[in-house]
């Protein structure tokens, strides 16, 4: 597979025996590891440009479409080696400062690190900065799905890449030659650093299409309650 080239692609990772994540929903329940916020079904990558774990990346650039693979990746191929140095002593003094009653297993973000409490004991809390997978062997089921290759899906797939959350059915894209313009959903404006998500989809269709220009228009329509007051007048 080509390195840069938009693909689909299907997974069910496992550490000692047991499902930890995964592309198939059903699965996920049947394994009692189904999330309502995650969305599933398969994931579009970029072939190898570091969007999946070394390992993964690495598995990609030999596989062909329809091919599937069973991998057993080693710490370093998956979520690196436990690191000593990540694991921190906080004063409980901060976690009162802002009313948090440290206990083990609490997820917690220092600094922009997103770690775990490991321990409380007295005035000092352990946190464990390292991924919860880090130094440990974990195994991969990956299925190359799908290459997507159409100019219009490939606008769809980057926008599904960097804004999730968005339903493309309701982004309405228009292509020529040299220009892309895309009219995203009202729902869309509040989104969380909306700008910089659109300069990278945009450099991205630079890319990917040889545009020169790609323009994003954001629609807003009248409320229902507005029309209905201006029938009543």
């Amino acid at each position: 597979m080509e390195k840069g080239k938009l693909v689909k692609i299907s997974y069910n990772g496992y550490v000692n025996g047991k499902l930890f994540d995964t592309t198939d929903e059903e699965l996920a329940k049947k394994e009692g590891i189904y999330s309502p916020t995650m969305i599933y079904g398969p994931v579009t990558v970029s072939v190898g440009s570091g969007m999946l774990v070394p390992g993964l990346d690495e598995a990609l650039l030999e596989m062909e479409v329809g091919e599937e693979r069973e991998l057993e990746l080693p710490p370093e191929k998956a979520f690196g080696k436990r690191d000593p140095s990540k694991v921190k002593i906080v004063s409980i003094k901060e976690f009162k400062k802002h009313k948090v009653n440290p206990v083990v297993g609490m997820p917690i973000t220092i600094d922009g690190n997103v770690g775990k409490v490991a321990s409380v004991n007295g005035g000092r809390v352990l946190v464990d900065f390292n991924h919860e997978l880090a130094g440990k062997p974990v195994k991969y089921v990956l299925k190359v799905e799908e290459v997507v290759e159409e100019p219009e899906e490939i606008v769809k797939e980057l926008i599904k890449l960097y804004m999730p959350r968005t339903n493309t059915d309701d982004v309405k894209i228009k292509l020529t030659k040299n220009t892309a313009t895309i009219n995203l959903p009202e729902n869309t404006v509040f989104m969380k650093n909306l700008q910089m998500i659109k300069m990278a989809i945009a450099n991205e269709i630079i890319k990917r299409l040889g545009v020169e220009k790609v323009s994003f228009v954001d629609t807003f329509l009248k409320k229902k309650e507005e029309k209905n007051e201006e029938k009543k007048e």
